[in-house]
C-alpha cells in the first residue's frame, strides 16, 4: 500500500514542512475568505429580493482577495 500524505510530509526536510504547513494555512485562509463573500452575496441577493436592496448609486464591496476588490 502506498504511504499518505502526511507520511510523505514527514519524510521531507523541517524547513520544507516548514513551508508547506505555512503555505496550507495560507490556501485555508483564503478558501474561509471566499466561503464568507459568498455568504455575504446570498444574503445581499436575499435582502434585494425582499425589497431591503440599496439606494441608487450606493456600491457595495464584498471584500478584498490578493489586492483585488469584488464589487
Amino acid at each position: 500500500m502506498g504511504k499518505s500524505l502526511r507520511e510523505k510530509i514527514k519524510e521531507q526536510l523541517i524547513e520544507n514542512q516548514i513551508k508547506i504547513e505555512s503555505r496550507a494555512q495560507e490556501l485555508i485562509a483564503q478558501e474561509l475568505t471566499r466561503q464568507k463573500i459568498r455568504l455575504e452575496k446570498q444574503q445581499l441577493k436575499v435582502r434585494v429580493r425582499k425589497g431591503k436592496g440599496f439606494k441608487k448609486r450606493e456600491v457595495v464591496i464584498f471584500g478584498k482577495i490578493n489586492d483585488r476588490t469584488l464589487i
